[in-house]
């Protein structure tokens, strides 16, 4: 009986020592890593330059207008679902961005903005190739750009983005876009004639 109880205890101990084994090892040598990566959450970061733009006549010849600035941009990305059955020229899939944005102005005077932005990206074609893409986005943060035209404090930052990833291999991408953004705070504070830029941005993402 003793030696009945020591070998089930001995089986239960391989058998749980089996399970963690398969629960960390690594996916069979012929797993496609592109499909591993259509489910998991990457990482990544995107710097780029902010050309003031006044799309509204009274923003015109005011300092909004003269603003530059250098964009810091860390993000998690991750996949929320496909779309289309491969052969659609809509096939893509859309993913979800979390997004820390750091602004620093440039010209006309010296300041920072920071703010975090949820958006939307979704990329056209099939997995594994150069993937042109359409993102949007919205956030808010603190804005301290110490302009006559636009206050600081609370703000909102809106972007739209036109860009291609470009996958160097099934774990590393190459990031490119160029965009739009906006920064306001609603009217909840004057001045608020807003700052619009268009710009790029280039980055790399991880998954």
């Amino acid at each position: 009986m003793v030696a009945r109880r020591s070998r089930s205890r001995g089986c239960r101990r391989w058998q749980a020592g089996l399970a963690a084994l398969l629960l960390w090892a690594p996916g069979p040598a012929g797993a496609d890593p592109a499909e591993d990566s259509a489910t998991r959450t990457g990482y990544g970061l995107a710097i780029g330059y902010g050309y003031g733009v006044a799309p509204r006549e009274n923003q015109r010849g005011r300092d909004v207008q003269d603003v530059r600035t250098l964009a810091i941009e860390p993000y998690l990305h991750r996949p929320l679902g496909e779309f289309g059955d491969g052969e659609a020229w809509y096939h893509g899939r859309l993913d979800g961005l979390l997004q820390a944005s750091v602004l620093v102005e440039l010209e006309p005077r010296s300041g920072t903005a920071a703010g975090g932005v949820v958006a939307l990206r979704y990329l056209l074609g099939a997995d594994g190739g150069t993937r042109p893409y359409a993102e949007a986005g919205i956030g808010v943060g603190d804005l301290g750009f110490d302009l006559i035209s636009q206050d600081n404090g609370v703000s909102f930052f809106i972007h739209t983005a036109l860009g291609v990833r470009y996958p160097v291999d099934a774990r590393f991408s190459l990031v490119a876009s160029l965009l739009w953004q906006h920064v306001s705070n609603a009217n909840s504070h004057l001045p608020n004639l807003g700052i619009d830029t268009v710009g790029f941005r280039v980055g790399v993402e991880f998954r």
